[in-house]
Protein backbone atom coordinates (compact mmCIF):
# COMPACT_ATOMS: atom_id res chain seq x y z
CA UNK A 1 0.00 0.00 0.00
CA UNK A 2 1.06 3.62 -0.81
CA UNK A 3 -0.08 7.04 -0.40
CA UNK A 4 0.09 8.90 -3.58
CA UNK A 5 0.14 12.95 -3.69
CA UNK A 6 1.55 15.13 -5.67
CA UNK A 7 3.84 16.97 -2.79
CA UNK A 8 5.06 15.86 0.42
CA UNK A 9 6.17 17.62 2.33
CA UNK A 10 8.54 16.29 5.36
CA UNK A 11 8.66 18.28 8.51
CA UNK A 12 6.01 20.21 10.32
CA UNK A 13 7.97 23.31 11.36
CA UNK A 14 8.08 27.03 10.37
CA UNK A 15 9.21 26.28 7.28
CA UNK A 16 7.65 22.89 6.21
CA UNK A 17 4.09 24.10 7.23
CA UNK A 18 4.57 27.67 5.15
CA UNK A 19 5.60 25.64 2.10
CA UNK A 20 2.95 23.47 2.46
CA UNK A 21 0.03 25.97 3.53
CA UNK A 22 1.57 27.53 0.19
CA UNK A 23 1.42 24.86 -2.02
CA UNK A 24 -2.09 23.60 -1.03
CA UNK A 25 -3.39 27.35 -1.83
CA UNK A 26 -1.97 27.05 -5.39
CA UNK A 27 -2.55 23.35 -5.93
CA UNK A 28 -4.99 22.49 -3.48
CA UNK A 29 -5.46 20.68 -0.43
CA UNK A 30 -5.63 17.14 -1.77
CA UNK A 31 -2.25 17.75 -3.68
CA UNK A 32 -0.06 18.04 -0.44
CA UNK A 33 0.60 15.42 2.23
CA UNK A 34 2.75 16.97 5.66
CA UNK A 35 4.61 14.36 7.47
CA UNK A 36 5.80 14.80 11.25
CA UNK A 37 7.49 12.72 13.89
CA UNK A 38 6.33 14.65 16.33
CA UNK A 39 2.46 14.41 18.42
CA UNK A 40 2.09 18.07 17.88
CA UNK A 41 3.24 20.51 14.63
CA UNK A 42 5.06 23.28 14.94
CA UNK A 43 8.62 22.41 15.93
CA UNK A 44 9.78 24.75 18.42
CA UNK A 45 7.52 27.79 17.30
CA UNK A 46 5.24 26.90 20.09
CA UNK A 47 3.60 28.41 23.35
CA UNK A 48 2.48 26.87 26.00
CA UNK A 49 -0.12 28.94 28.11
CA UNK A 50 -0.55 27.93 31.34
CA UNK A 51 -1.76 29.55 34.65
CA UNK A 52 -1.86 32.76 33.10
CA UNK A 53 1.78 32.65 31.94
CA UNK A 54 2.70 32.25 28.23
CA UNK A 55 6.14 30.58 27.39
CA UNK A 56 7.29 30.09 23.93
CA UNK A 57 9.38 27.36 23.69
CA UNK A 58 11.84 28.19 20.88
CA UNK A 59 11.53 31.87 19.02
CA UNK A 60 9.80 34.46 21.08
CA UNK A 61 9.00 37.06 17.61
CA UNK A 62 10.01 38.08 14.85
CA UNK A 63 11.10 41.54 13.28
CA UNK A 64 8.50 43.57 11.12
CA UNK A 65 11.13 43.56 8.18
CA UNK A 66 9.92 40.84 6.42
CA UNK A 67 7.38 41.38 3.61
CA UNK A 68 6.78 38.03 3.37
CA UNK A 69 5.93 37.09 6.65
CA UNK A 70 3.29 39.13 6.52
CA UNK A 71 2.41 38.15 3.41
CA UNK A 72 1.86 34.66 5.03
CA UNK A 73 0.40 35.88 8.16
CA UNK A 74 -2.03 37.83 6.34
CA UNK A 75 -3.04 34.51 4.33
CA UNK A 76 -3.62 32.86 7.30
CA UNK A 77 -5.97 35.76 8.74
CA UNK A 78 -4.12 36.14 12.09
CA UNK A 79 -3.06 39.72 11.22
CA UNK A 80 -4.87 41.20 14.09
CA UNK A 81 -3.36 38.81 16.24
CA UNK A 82 -0.05 40.47 16.28
CA UNK A 83 1.28 42.27 19.24
CA UNK A 84 4.37 44.81 19.03
CA UNK A 85 7.20 45.10 22.23
CA UNK A 86 6.65 47.14 24.20
CA UNK A 87 8.51 50.10 23.64
CA UNK A 88 10.07 49.95 27.05
CA UNK A 89 11.87 47.10 25.83
CA UNK A 90 14.14 49.01 23.85
CA UNK A 91 16.24 49.40 26.71
CA UNK A 92 18.76 46.53 26.45
CA UNK A 93 21.63 45.97 28.98
CA UNK A 94 24.63 43.85 29.05
CA UNK A 95 26.78 42.57 31.93
CA UNK A 96 29.48 43.42 33.10
CA UNK A 97 31.32 42.98 36.24
CA UNK A 98 28.11 41.68 38.00
CA UNK A 99 26.49 44.91 36.89
CA UNK A 100 23.85 45.35 34.18
CA UNK A 101 24.94 47.90 32.20
CA UNK A 102 22.74 49.46 29.53
CA UNK A 103 24.02 49.71 25.84
CA UNK A 104 23.39 53.07 24.41
CA UNK A 105 24.23 54.39 20.66
CA UNK A 106 26.93 56.84 20.11
CA UNK A 107 27.88 59.58 21.55
CA UNK A 108 26.80 57.99 24.67
CA UNK A 109 28.40 54.96 24.33
CA UNK A 110 31.54 56.56 24.59
CA UNK A 111 30.86 57.32 28.00
CA UNK A 112 29.80 53.86 28.78
CA UNK A 113 31.97 51.55 31.04
CA UNK A 114 31.49 48.50 28.86
CA UNK A 115 34.87 49.50 27.15
CA UNK A 116 38.10 50.49 28.80
CA UNK A 117 39.05 53.95 27.68
CA UNK A 118 41.38 51.79 25.30
CA UNK A 119 38.84 49.47 23.97
CA UNK A 120 36.21 52.71 23.67
CA UNK A 121 39.56 54.52 21.67
CA UNK A 122 40.18 51.47 19.54
CA UNK A 123 36.77 51.31 18.35
CA UNK A 124 36.93 54.76 17.47
CA UNK A 125 39.59 54.24 15.23
CA UNK A 126 36.82 51.99 12.70
CA UNK A 127 36.34 54.48 10.18
CA UNK A 128 40.54 54.29 9.73
CA UNK A 129 40.45 50.63 9.10
CA UNK A 130 41.01 49.67 5.51
CA UNK A 131 38.79 47.24 4.00
CA UNK A 132 40.07 43.49 3.76
CA UNK A 133 41.93 43.16 0.44
CA UNK A 134 40.95 39.53 0.21
CA UNK A 135 37.76 37.23 -0.20
CA UNK A 136 39.40 35.03 2.09
CA UNK A 137 36.39 33.33 4.49
CA UNK A 138 36.69 35.54 8.04
CA UNK A 139 34.85 34.58 11.31
CA UNK A 140 32.15 36.98 13.30
CA UNK A 141 35.20 37.76 15.82
CA UNK A 142 37.96 37.95 13.07
CA UNK A 143 35.90 40.70 11.39
CA UNK A 144 35.32 42.14 14.44
CA UNK A 145 38.33 42.54 16.32
CA UNK A 146 39.99 43.68 12.67
CA UNK A 147 37.61 46.56 12.19
CA UNK A 148 36.46 47.34 16.15
CA UNK A 149 39.75 45.85 18.12
CA UNK A 150 39.51 42.52 20.13
CA UNK A 151 37.93 43.59 23.41
CA UNK A 152 34.74 44.83 21.69
CA UNK A 153 35.11 41.60 19.32
CA UNK A 154 34.85 39.84 23.06
CA UNK A 155 32.50 41.80 24.88
CA UNK A 156 30.33 43.46 22.61
CA UNK A 157 29.87 41.07 19.25
CA UNK A 158 30.66 38.04 21.36
CA UNK A 159 27.73 38.29 23.38
CA UNK A 160 25.29 39.51 20.60
CA UNK A 161 26.31 36.18 18.75
CA UNK A 162 25.57 33.91 21.70
CA UNK A 163 22.28 35.35 22.45
CA UNK A 164 21.37 34.86 18.37
CA UNK A 165 23.11 32.15 17.49
CA UNK A 166 23.79 30.01 20.96
CA UNK A 167 27.23 30.37 19.36
CA UNK A 168 30.83 31.34 19.14
CA UNK A 169 31.96 34.29 17.04
CA UNK A 170 35.36 32.60 16.65
CA UNK A 171 34.10 29.48 14.64
CA UNK A 172 31.21 31.29 12.87
CA UNK A 173 31.12 32.58 8.90
CA UNK A 174 30.19 36.53 8.76
CA UNK A 175 29.41 35.88 5.58
CA UNK A 176 26.65 33.44 6.40
CA UNK A 177 25.82 34.46 10.11
CA UNK A 178 25.90 38.65 9.23
CA UNK A 179 26.07 39.23 5.05
CA UNK A 180 25.14 42.42 5.84
CA UNK A 181 28.55 43.78 7.83
CA UNK A 182 30.44 42.33 4.89
CA UNK A 183 28.28 43.81 2.20
CA UNK A 184 28.73 47.12 4.67
CA UNK A 185 32.76 46.63 4.44
CA UNK A 186 32.42 45.71 0.59
CA UNK A 187 30.55 48.31 -0.51
CA UNK A 188 31.13 51.37 1.71
CA UNK A 189 34.68 50.23 3.12
CA UNK A 190 33.59 50.41 6.52
CA UNK A 191 30.56 50.14 9.41
CA UNK A 192 30.93 53.91 10.21
CA UNK A 193 31.22 54.60 6.62
CA UNK A 194 27.98 52.66 5.56
CA UNK A 195 25.73 53.65 8.52
CA UNK A 196 26.32 57.38 7.32
CA UNK A 197 25.46 56.73 3.64
CA UNK A 198 22.76 54.73 5.14
CA UNK A 199 21.40 57.97 7.09
CA UNK A 200 22.22 59.97 4.15
CA UNK A 201 20.02 57.51 2.16
CA UNK A 202 16.99 57.77 4.34
CA UNK A 203 17.37 53.37 5.16
CA UNK A 204 17.22 52.15 8.98
CA UNK A 205 19.37 49.41 9.93
CA UNK A 206 22.36 49.09 11.66
CA UNK A 207 25.47 46.73 10.51
CA UNK A 208 23.88 43.63 12.89
CA UNK A 209 20.75 43.32 10.47
CA UNK A 210 17.80 44.80 9.36
CA UNK A 211 16.46 46.26 12.68
CA UNK A 212 12.85 47.29 12.70
CA UNK A 213 10.07 46.22 16.13
CA UNK A 214 9.89 42.95 17.66
CA UNK A 215 6.64 41.59 16.73
CA UNK A 216 5.09 38.49 18.06
CA UNK A 217 1.01 37.38 18.85
CA UNK A 218 -1.23 38.02 21.76
CA UNK A 219 -1.40 34.39 22.43
CA UNK A 220 2.51 33.80 21.71
CA UNK A 221 4.37 32.92 18.95
CA UNK A 222 2.73 29.33 18.67
CA UNK A 223 0.03 31.66 17.23
CA UNK A 224 1.31 31.37 13.79
CA UNK A 225 2.42 27.93 13.54
CA UNK A 226 -1.58 27.03 15.13
CA UNK A 227 -3.18 28.88 12.43
CA UNK A 228 -1.09 27.18 9.72
CA UNK A 229 -1.88 24.08 11.11
CA UNK A 230 -5.54 24.61 11.39
CA UNK A 231 -5.59 25.73 7.60
CA UNK A 232 -4.39 22.35 6.21
CA UNK A 233 -4.88 20.21 9.71
CA UNK A 234 -6.57 17.97 7.68
CA UNK A 235 -3.35 16.98 5.05
CA UNK A 236 -0.88 16.68 8.13
CA UNK A 237 0.22 13.37 9.02
CA UNK A 238 1.85 13.04 12.61
CA UNK A 239 3.43 10.64 14.39
CA UNK A 240 4.82 9.61 11.06
CA UNK A 241 8.34 9.34 10.79
CA UNK A 242 10.15 9.20 7.45
CA UNK A 243 13.04 6.48 6.90
CA UNK A 244 14.10 7.09 3.99
CA UNK A 245 13.93 8.80 0.65
CA UNK A 246 14.74 7.04 -2.92
CA UNK A 247 14.35 8.02 -6.05
CA UNK A 248 11.52 6.88 -8.73
CA UNK A 249 10.70 7.02 -12.44
CA UNK A 250 8.16 10.11 -11.84
CA UNK A 251 8.96 11.72 -8.50
CA UNK A 252 10.04 10.24 -5.15
CA UNK A 253 9.24 7.51 -2.60
CA UNK A 254 9.01 8.24 1.22
CA UNK A 255 9.48 5.04 3.54
CA UNK A 256 7.27 5.97 6.66
CA UNK A 257 8.14 3.97 10.26
CA UNK A 258 5.23 1.31 10.61
CA UNK A 259 3.12 2.84 7.96
CA UNK A 260 2.83 2.94 4.30
CA UNK A 261 4.82 4.81 1.80
CA UNK A 262 4.63 7.89 0.46
CA UNK A 263 4.81 8.36 -2.77
CA UNK A 264 5.24 11.75 -4.56
CA UNK A 265 6.07 13.90 -7.32
CA UNK A 266 7.66 16.86 -5.42
CA UNK A 267 9.42 16.84 -1.78
CA UNK A 268 9.63 19.35 0.30
CA UNK A 269 12.46 18.68 2.92
CA UNK A 270 12.26 20.69 6.14
CA UNK A 271 13.28 18.64 8.34
CA UNK A 272 16.64 19.70 11.02
CA UNK A 273 19.71 18.96 8.61
CA UNK A 274 21.22 15.82 9.79
CA UNK A 275 17.27 14.86 9.88
CA UNK A 276 17.46 15.05 6.33
CA UNK A 277 20.69 13.85 5.91
CA UNK A 278 20.07 10.61 7.04
CA UNK A 279 16.79 10.55 5.05
CA UNK A 280 18.88 10.78 1.74
CA UNK A 281 22.13 9.34 2.56
CA UNK A 282 21.16 6.45 0.39
CA UNK A 283 19.53 8.33 -2.38
CA UNK A 284 22.82 11.03 -2.80
CA UNK A 285 26.08 10.36 -0.65
CA UNK A 286 27.27 13.92 -1.08
CA UNK A 287 23.93 15.45 -0.38
CA UNK A 288 23.87 13.29 3.03
CA UNK A 289 27.16 14.07 4.52
CA UNK A 290 26.78 18.00 3.63
CA UNK A 291 23.45 17.84 5.81
CA UNK A 292 25.14 15.90 8.61
CA UNK A 293 27.84 18.59 8.80
CA UNK A 294 26.21 21.09 9.61
CA UNK A 295 26.69 21.11 13.29
CA UNK A 296 23.79 22.11 15.67
CA UNK A 297 24.25 24.24 19.40
CA UNK A 298 21.92 22.77 21.96
CA UNK A 299 19.28 25.06 24.01
CA UNK A 300 18.01 24.83 27.16
CA UNK A 301 15.24 27.40 28.06
CA UNK A 302 13.89 28.23 31.86
CA UNK A 303 10.63 30.04 31.90
CA UNK A 304 10.68 31.74 35.22
CA UNK A 305 7.37 33.34 36.76
CA UNK A 306 7.43 35.61 40.01
CA UNK A 307 4.96 38.22 41.93
CA UNK A 308 6.16 41.62 41.00
CA UNK A 309 6.70 42.77 44.39
CA UNK A 310 9.41 39.93 44.76
CA UNK A 311 11.54 41.35 41.89
CA UNK A 312 13.65 44.37 43.17
CA UNK A 313 14.84 45.36 39.70
CA UNK A 314 13.91 47.83 37.72
CA UNK A 315 12.15 45.66 34.95
CA UNK A 316 11.78 48.64 31.89
CA UNK A 317 13.97 46.68 29.62
CA UNK A 318 14.61 44.14 27.18
CA UNK A 319 16.73 42.15 29.04
CA UNK A 320 20.38 41.00 28.98
CA UNK A 321 23.17 39.37 27.52
CA UNK A 322 26.45 37.52 29.12
CA UNK A 323 29.28 37.91 27.43
CA UNK A 324 31.53 34.50 27.63
CA UNK A 325 34.25 36.62 29.65
CA UNK A 326 32.03 37.52 32.27
CA UNK A 327 32.25 33.82 34.01
CA UNK A 328 28.36 33.01 33.87
CA UNK A 329 27.12 29.75 32.32
CA UNK A 330 23.82 31.73 31.21
CA UNK A 331 23.72 33.31 27.79
CA UNK A 332 21.27 35.67 29.01
CA UNK A 333 18.23 36.59 30.66
CA UNK A 334 15.05 37.91 28.47
CA UNK A 335 12.55 40.22 30.48
CA UNK A 336 9.48 38.44 28.55
CA UNK A 337 6.45 40.30 30.46
CA UNK A 338 8.12 43.64 29.84
CA UNK A 339 8.67 42.91 26.19
CA UNK A 340 4.95 41.37 26.03
CA UNK A 341 2.99 42.64 28.74
CA UNK A 342 0.53 39.65 27.91
CA UNK A 343 3.14 36.70 28.73
CA UNK A 344 2.28 36.79 32.28
CA UNK A 345 -0.76 37.75 34.46
CA UNK A 346 -1.33 41.10 36.08
CA UNK A 347 1.24 41.47 39.21
CA UNK A 348 3.68 38.96 37.67
CA UNK A 349 6.74 38.92 36.15
CA UNK A 350 8.05 36.14 33.58
CA UNK A 351 11.64 35.72 32.81
CA UNK A 352 13.51 33.86 30.17
CA UNK A 353 17.05 32.51 30.49
CA UNK A 354 19.11 30.64 28.17
CA UNK A 355 21.62 28.06 28.83
CA UNK A 356 23.74 25.70 27.05
CA UNK A 357 24.64 26.92 23.54
CA UNK A 358 27.89 26.11 21.03
CA UNK A 359 30.31 26.84 24.02
CA UNK A 360 28.40 24.77 26.54
CA UNK A 361 26.71 21.49 25.31
CA UNK A 362 27.15 19.96 28.54
CA UNK A 363 24.47 22.22 29.98
CA UNK A 364 21.65 20.37 28.96
CA UNK A 365 22.81 17.38 30.50
CA UNK A 366 22.22 19.52 34.19
CA UNK A 367 18.99 18.13 35.99
CA UNK A 368 16.22 20.73 36.71
CA UNK A 369 17.45 21.33 40.45
CA UNK A 370 21.26 22.26 38.84
CA UNK A 371 19.84 24.82 36.47
CA UNK A 372 17.93 26.31 38.58
CA UNK A 373 20.44 26.61 41.05
CA UNK A 374 22.92 28.16 38.39
CA UNK A 375 19.36 30.65 37.91
CA UNK A 376 19.53 30.93 41.56
CA UNK A 377 23.29 31.96 41.72
CA UNK A 378 23.91 34.03 38.44
CA UNK A 379 20.49 35.57 37.57
CA UNK A 380 18.32 36.11 41.12
CA UNK A 381 21.51 38.83 42.10
CA UNK A 382 21.17 40.69 39.31
CA UNK A 383 17.11 40.84 39.11
CA UNK A 384 17.26 41.50 43.12
CA UNK A 385 14.96 38.52 43.62
CA UNK A 386 15.35 37.08 46.87
CA UNK A 387 12.76 33.89 46.38
CA UNK A 388 12.16 30.94 43.93
CA UNK A 389 10.53 30.98 40.98
CA UNK A 390 6.32 30.15 41.87
CA UNK A 391 6.34 29.09 38.32
CA UNK A 392 9.11 27.04 36.03
CA UNK A 393 8.43 25.19 32.27
CA UNK A 394 12.05 24.01 31.28
CA UNK A 395 12.44 23.11 27.70
CA UNK A 396 15.54 21.04 26.23
CA UNK A 397 16.23 21.41 22.77
CA UNK A 398 19.41 18.79 21.82
CA UNK A 399 19.30 19.67 18.00
CA UNK A 400 18.75 23.87 18.50
CA UNK A 401 20.12 26.54 16.57
CA UNK A 402 22.63 25.65 13.59
CA UNK A 403 25.63 26.86 13.55
CA UNK A 404 27.11 28.42 9.71
CA UNK A 405 30.83 27.54 10.38
CA UNK A 406 32.94 28.92 7.70
CA UNK A 407 32.82 26.07 5.57
CA UNK A 408 29.08 26.98 5.00
CA UNK A 409 29.53 28.69 1.23
CA UNK A 410 30.92 25.53 0.03
CA UNK A 411 28.32 23.13 2.52
CA UNK A 412 25.40 25.72 0.29
CA UNK A 413 27.34 24.82 -2.82
CA UNK A 414 27.05 21.21 -2.50
CA UNK A 415 23.68 21.22 -1.73
CA UNK A 416 22.29 23.56 -4.34
CA UNK A 417 23.99 21.17 -6.85
CA UNK A 418 22.27 17.95 -5.29
CA UNK A 419 19.13 20.08 -5.54
CA UNK A 420 19.83 20.43 -9.31
CA UNK A 421 20.52 16.78 -9.60
CA UNK A 422 17.71 15.70 -7.78
CA UNK A 423 14.39 17.66 -9.43
CA UNK A 424 11.51 18.15 -7.96
CA UNK A 425 13.49 17.47 -4.07
CA UNK A 426 13.83 20.92 -2.00
CA UNK A 427 15.58 22.09 0.87
CA UNK A 428 13.89 23.93 3.49
CA UNK A 429 14.35 25.07 7.00
CA UNK A 430 16.71 26.99 8.77
CA UNK A 431 19.75 25.30 8.94
CA UNK A 432 21.24 26.89 5.32
CA UNK A 433 20.46 30.87 4.96
CA UNK A 434 19.42 32.01 8.05
CA UNK A 435 18.02 31.05 11.40
CA UNK A 436 15.40 33.76 12.54
CA UNK A 437 11.29 33.45 12.05
CA UNK A 438 11.79 35.35 9.26
CA UNK A 439 13.88 33.18 7.48
CA UNK A 440 11.96 30.28 8.12
CA UNK A 441 9.49 31.38 6.12
CA UNK A 442 11.96 33.14 3.32
CA UNK A 443 12.62 29.42 2.92
CA UNK A 444 9.21 27.93 2.70
CA UNK A 445 8.40 30.54 0.44
CA UNK A 446 11.42 29.51 -1.93
CA UNK A 447 10.77 25.55 -1.47
CA UNK A 448 7.04 26.65 -2.66
CA UNK A 449 8.13 28.73 -5.78
CA UNK A 450 11.09 26.32 -7.00
CA UNK A 451 8.41 23.51 -7.02
CA UNK A 452 5.49 25.51 -8.47
CA UNK A 453 8.18 26.63 -10.98
CA UNK A 454 8.95 23.14 -11.79
CA UNK A 455 5.81 21.93 -11.99
CA UNK A 456 5.01 23.97 -15.06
Amino acid sequence: MTNDVEVAVVGAGVSGLCAATLLAESLGDEAVLVLDASDVAGGYARTDADDGFLCDRGPNGFLDKEPLMFMWINKLGIYEQLVRANKAAERRFLLKNNRLIQMRPPPGFLLSPLLSVKGRARLLCEPLIKRKPNNKPETIWEFAARRIGPEAADTLVGAMVSGVFGGDAKKLSLEHCFPRMAEMEREHGGLVRAMFAKKRGGSGGSAMGPGGALMSFAGGIGTLTDAAMGRISNRVRLRHRAQKISQTKTGYRISVQGKPDVVARFVVLALPAHAAGALVADLDVEMGSALGSIPHAPMAVLCTGYREEDVGRDMRGFGFLAPRNQDKRALGCLWSSSIFPSTAPEGWVLLRTMYGGYTDPQALKLSDEELLGYLANEIHPLMKIERTPEFVRIYRHPVGIPQYMLNHGRILETLEAAEQRHPGLVLAGNAYRGVSLNDCVRSGFRASERLLEQRV
